[in-house]
């Protein structure tokens, strides 16, 4: 119970975060009128993300299972997601973001233990070829990493 509760903290902290930054981005004399501009999307998910939070923290929480499992947890799925975030934001530099997507992708889907491969290839070249498609394509936009 103690982890899932700072857990929860450490979230709202990085949503919260989040907000405090996507508040701060600044915009465009032409785009600083819009209703919608580069700061809505951030705005959005902050708070999408303070609000979830907050939701689990009313709602029913899980049942008390020892310390032991919950350590396993941190062990497990939730350190080896988190190395793979870390790995992700290190490889963008080296890697196009696309391909860094697919590794991402894959390696997240194996480590929460998906192990259709209809599945795993299917979200693992959909979703970088479809924002590859949607983002450069349609939008015409390029994502600088640099």
């Amino acid at each position: 119970m103690i982890i899932y509760r700072l857990l929860l903290g450490t979230l709202f902290l990085f949503g919260a975060l989040y907000l405090f930054f996507a508040v701060q981005i600044q915009l465009d004399p032409w785009s600083a009128a819009d209703s919608v501009n580069s700061r809505t999307l951030p705005m959005l998910y902050g708070s999408a993300l303070c609000l979830a939070v907050l939701a689990l923290a009313v709602t029913k929480r899980p049942a008390e299972t020892g310390s032991h499992r919950e350590f396993r947890f941190i062990k497990g799925p939730l350190l080896q997601l988190t190395l793979l975030i870390a790995c992700f934001i290190f490889s963008l530099r080296c890697l196009n973001l696309w391909v860094a997507l697919a590794g991402l992708l894959l390696c997240a889907l194996w480590a929460m233990g998906e192990r259709r491969w209809w599945i795993i290839s299917a979200v693992t070249l959909g979703t970088p070829i479809g924002g590859f498609l949607l983002v450069e394509i349609v939008l015409q936009m390029s994502i600088p990493l640099s």
